[in-house]
């Protein structure tokens, strides 16, 4: 069953659309739209199998002012699967059709074994913003995070940098008002509801600047705990950005343990651009296994969630990005897995052809060991994509 909550926005956006026409004022005024059609050829070797695989994406961005104070906001994803996943993967098409949020607001409108068209509403929203407060209602991100690799304040939304082809991330289905109290703090209480309490996500934060850094304070109810966190961003000795995130999980059922997740990030900007982040994360949720799936990434980022955004105790992150020149940009990150003894190694290369032209080459290689015998695997994915936006 679609969402009556999606309808009733898009109905009452609809309405407003044309009750401002009828004041004489001109859609193209009203609306924006934008987004981005790409095509992301992928081959990947895992174990002895060799597949290949491809995707055209396309991205549809809509907002509408209807007033300075006003706004509604639609982005929907439209991608089209073909080649050795689709004819190989049992019910891919019933798996892609899933959608996490509290509505279904994905469907597929082609579901065949070698082809699958899927699209979904990530974004779905209206929203009310006066001088000092902000009121979203509906299908939208909200970021509480403030590292890059890991990010155990972000309740909502945790997400993996693997995943590097969803760069706006998933939306929720929430309320949310924000109450800015100065030009760097402000108070922010976001309600993700369920079916009950135990199914919903409660979170209130407080964002603050002293002793210039700024500083974030959280408190509230996650599914089946209650949850606290702290984050911190600023400098070190004046030359490196340095942040801090921690968020504490009690359980309500006590025969379960709390547990704690916390990432800590140094990073610096050198004058001609070149871009240096490390990152630790420690996670008391994660238990020093080796992984039982021979498909190492799916391993890694198939369960993620903020209490458990790695498969170990403790896990590094290294990135170094700059430009080679005004057009040619590239990146080496590298993901160290300790207890599991797993890397993750993806070195990428955009050019820039011309305005909204752009060339991406990437590749992920993962080092680990499965099983109980420690079994030694290998695996990497090679992609070509080429993106228009408009």
């Amino acid at each position: 069953m679609k969402s009556i909550l999606f309808y009733f926005i898009f109905l009452f956006s609809i309405t407003l659309v044309f009750s401002q026409q009828t004041k004489g004022e001109k859609l193209k005024e009203i609306i924006t739209i934008s987004g981005y059609v790409k095509y992301l050829k992928t081959y990947s070797y895992n174990e002895g199998n060799f597949i290949g695989d491809n995707l055209i994406h396309n991205r549809i961005k809509l907002k509408a002012d209807f007033s300075p104070e006003l706004s509604t906001v639609f982005e929907m994803r439209n991608r089209i699967f073909y080649g050795d996943i689709t004819s190989n993967a049992f019910k891919f098409g019933e798996f892609l059709d899933k959608d996490a949020g509290q509505v279904d607001l994905s469907f597929n409108t082609l579901n065949t074994t070698p082809m699958v068209f899927n699209t979904i509403f990530d974004r779905a929203y209206l929203r009310y913003a006066a001088e000092k407060y902000q009121l979203t209602l509906g299908r939208q991100r909200i970021n509480w995070g403030v590292n890059l690799a890991w990010s155990p304040n972000d309740l909502f939304n945790a997400y993996s940098l693997l995943d590097f082809d969803y760069q706006e991330r998933a939306g929720v289905d929430a309320l949310r008002f924000q109450y800015f109290t100065g030009d760097l703090s402000s108070i922010d209480l976001s309600i993700q509801p369920g079916k009950d309490l135990n199914q919903s996500i409660i979170g209130f934060l407080w964002k603050f600047n002293k002793w210039e850094r700024d500083f974030q304070i959280l408190a509230g109810n996650y599914y089946n705990d209650y949850v606290f966190g702290y984050g911190s961003e600023g400098t070190l000795f004046d030359k490196f950005g340095f942040k801090r995130e921690v968020s504490y999980f009690i359980p309500k059922n006590r025969n379960r343990k709390s547990v704690t997740s916390m990432s800590t990030s140094i990073d610096y900007f050198f004058k001609n651009g070149i871009y240096i982040n490390t990152s630790v994360l420690y996670n008391t949720n994660s238990e020093n296994k080796n992984l039982q799936s021979d498909d190492l990434f799916q391993s890694i980022i198939g369960s993620i969630s903020v209490k458990n955004l790695m498969p170990s105790k403790l896990s590094y992150f290294f990135q170094v990005s700059g430009p080679f020149n005004p057009a040619l940009n590239g990146s080496l990150s590298a993901f160290y897995i300790k207890g599991i003894e797993t890397l993750v190694i993806a070195p990428t290369i955009t050019y820039e052809l011309e305005q909204n032209w752009e060339i991406m080459l990437l590749t992920q290689s993962a080092y680990g060991k499965i099983g109980d015998d420690s079994k030694n695997i290998g695996a990497a994915s090679f992609y070509f994509r080429l993106m228009r936006s408009f």
